[in-house]
């Protein structure tokens, strides 16, 4: 299922109609329509987590992550890397591929010690890779 077809399967379940997900998630009508409809696949992350918020939904399920990081994977992460998957892995949808690629980084020779650095590594990594 594509975005598009999450996002209007989950407003009509809420019974909501464009406007009032527009009111609520504080974005406009032609710009959720567009979404809808297609012509608009790749939304901000902020315009997400609104949409989401707006539906009750995480933007992992909205955009139709896979559910969960498998425990093995995550065995031989630092503390603090399994921290921040544990707390933000299904709000940003985040997948195995993304644990493997962010448990080799160090910075200076020292690792990220809290999730807060985990996750701003994260984000970086996905605004420049795409």
């Amino acid at each position: 299922m594509t975005l598009a077809e999450r996002l209007k399967q989950l407003r009509t379940d809420k019974e909501l109609s464009v406007a009032e997900l527009s009111a609520q998630a504080k974005l406009s009508k032609p710009y959720i329509w567009q979404i809808e409809d297609g012509r608009r696949k790749n939304p901000s992350g902020e315009k997400l987590y609104r949409l989401a918020a707006a539906l009750g939904t995480t933007v992992a399920d909205l955009m139709g992550a896979p559910a969960g990081i498998p425990q093995d994977a995550l065995a031989d992460a630092p503390d603090s890397l399994r921290a921040f998957m544990r707390r933000r892995g299904k709000t940003l949808g985040l997948r195995r591929e993304d644990l493997e690629m962010l448990k080799p980084i160090h910075y200076r020779g020292k690792r990220p010690d809290n999730p807060e650095d985990w996750e701003l590594i994260y984000l970086f990594l996905k605004r420049i890779l795409g």
